[in-house]
Parts: structure tokens; C-alpha cells; sequence
């Protein structure tokens, strides 16, 4: 993903009145990558939606203000402003950024980067990283002041203890229940009511989002419910108004769920994103 064509994107178009698409420009793997780390930054007046593509260099997005929400095959990441997805070289994705978010990119050069995991990971996004990563985005920056910053940097990123990642199930039993949620997060019906539903056994169905996601079906649903109650916060919704919309009786409980999977609070979050 990217705002200039440099590494990211290119021409874009419209899908529906609100959404901007944007396709990835075509790379040369071969080619010399002229830099350690470059930066780029755009604040979209509409949503904006990359198509699913690669870079040959290593990417680290994150937004300062709004949400963003990452796609690598069957999982989604939603990215608050303290967190951002570090993508290796040659990952396959996509994403989603919301109208007026502060987006920013940082491309990697896989020959000199000394942090380099071979899967997304969701990085710990710190003032001062985020400082340094800006700082780069200065192409007039003398040579030993941007070796010096880019030490920096490498010392700095590490994974984050909040990820906020969503593994999206292939399981034929139980895709229909995951998208149905992912359209009304707020449906409040147990395992017990999907397995009536179903004509499937709980247990079958309990299994079967362990095999597919790895989290009971319980702690896959409350991520979720994170996930779209990240996006209704940065648009403006209220903190009682969004823990209505993800199917929480009380703000507290929502309040609860929210700070422990993000390590903020709800209002916190809003305060920033708006």
C-alpha cells in the first residue's frame, strides 16, 4: 500500500460514491532499492480501498488519526493508532482506510533490515518511532543524520502486545455464522442457538472455530466486535452508542473488553482518532 507510486499505488478509481480503489503499480524484483527506509503520508478525503497486491520491500503502515484495517488471505488486523502491521517483502494484501485518517507507509529495504519477520506482525507504535519514521520522509536529510535515525528505528520496533487480529474461518460449517457477524456484530445468540440453527451439534460447531481460527467462538466474536467498534469510534459515535451497535448491555462491559484487547480505553481512543 502506498500514497505515491513510489512503491504503492498508482492511478485510482471510484467503487460506489464513496470509496477510492487503489491498484498497486507493478515492480521490478530485480531492481536496486535506492534507500533503507522511505516515508510517505496521505490523509484521503474519501474511504479508501487497496486491491491486493506486494511490494518488494518491506512495508510498516499505521494511521495517526482514524482507523485503517489490513488484509493478508484469511486474516484482518484492525490497526489503532497506537499499533501499526509490519508486512514482509512479497506479502500478498490488501486494505481499508477510513475518509480523512492520517495514513502512513514506511518501506523497508530487505538487504539492510536488520528487523525483518517473515510474517505480518503488529508493531508497537511509539511517539518517537513514529517521529523517526516522519523524519525520514525528508529526502534532503544528510547522510549521517539519516544513518543515525534509521538505527534508531530499528532499535525501536518490536511486536506489539495488543495485535488485534482476526482470522477469517474457510470452514463450510461455520463461514455462514462468521460473515452473518461480521454484518451484525451486535446478534447476541450463542453457540447453543447456532447449533439449532445449524443442525449441528455445539460441540461440532465449538471445534470447528478452534480448528479454523484458533480462538473458541467466544473470543473470535469479542475480537470482532473490537475490530467494528474501532471503526464506529473513529467516525464519531459515541462511547454508549458503539458498545450498543457491537451487542454490549452496558458500557462498562464494553469498556472492559475494549481496553483489555487494546490497552486503552474506548473514549481514549476516540479522543485520538477523531
Amino acid at each position: 500500500m502506498g500514497t505515491s507510486g513510489r512503491v504503492g499505488a498508482a492511478a485510482t478509481r471510484r467503487k460506489g460514491a464513496s470509496v477510492v480503489v487503489r491498484p498497486a503499480v507493478p515492480f521490478d524484483p530485480d531492481a536496486e532499492i535506492p534507500f533503507v527506509i522511505a516515508t510517505e503520508a496521505d490523509v484521503p478525503s474519501h474511504e479508501v480501498e487497496w486491491e491486493p497486491h506486494a511490494h518488494p520491500v518491506h512495508e510498516l503502515v499505521w494511521v495517526r488519526r482514524g482507523v485503517m484495517s489490513v488484509r493478508v488471505g484469511r486474516r484482518v488486523w484492525a490497526l489503532p493508532n497506537s499499533v501499526g502491521l509490519w508486512i514482509p517483502a512479497g506479502t500478498v494484501h490488501g486494505g481499508r482506510l477510513s475518509a480523512g485518517a492520517e495514513f502512513h507507509a514506511s518501506y523497508f529495504s530487505p538487504s539492510s533490515s536488520t528487523f525483518a519477520p517473515e510474517a505480518p506482525v503488529s508493531v508497537r507504535l511509539g511517539p518517537l518511532l513514529h517521529e523517526l519514521l516522519v523524519f525520514l520522509a525528508d529526502t534532503k536529510i544528510p547522510d549521517s543524520g539519516r544513518g543515525h535515525a534509521e538505527k534508531l528505528v530499528f532499535e525501536l520496533l518490536e511486536p506489539s502486545a495488543h495485535p488485534l487480529d482476526l482470522p477469517l474461518p474457510l470452514d463450510p460449517r461455520i463461514e455462514p455464522i462468521a460473515s452473518h457477524l461480521v454484518d451484525d456484530p451486535a446478534d447476541q445468540r450463542s453457540l447453543d442457538d447456532w447449533a439449532a440453527v445449524t443442525g449441528l451439534s455445539t460441540r461440532t460447531l465449538a471445534r470447528a472455530f478452534l480448528a479454523s481460527t484458533g480462538h473458541s467462538f467466544g473470543r473470535w466474536r469479542q475480537t470482532l466486535r473490537v475490530h467494528v467498534a474501532l471503526a464506529l469510534l473513529s467516525s464519531g459515535l459515541s462511547v454508549s452508542e458503539t458498545a450498543e451497535a457491537v451487542g454490549y448491555g452496558t458500557p462498562s462491559s464494553f469498556i472492559d473488553v475494549f481496553r483489555r484487547a487494546t490497552g486503552t480505553t474506548p473514549g481514549q481512543y476516540r479522543q485520538t482518532a477523531l
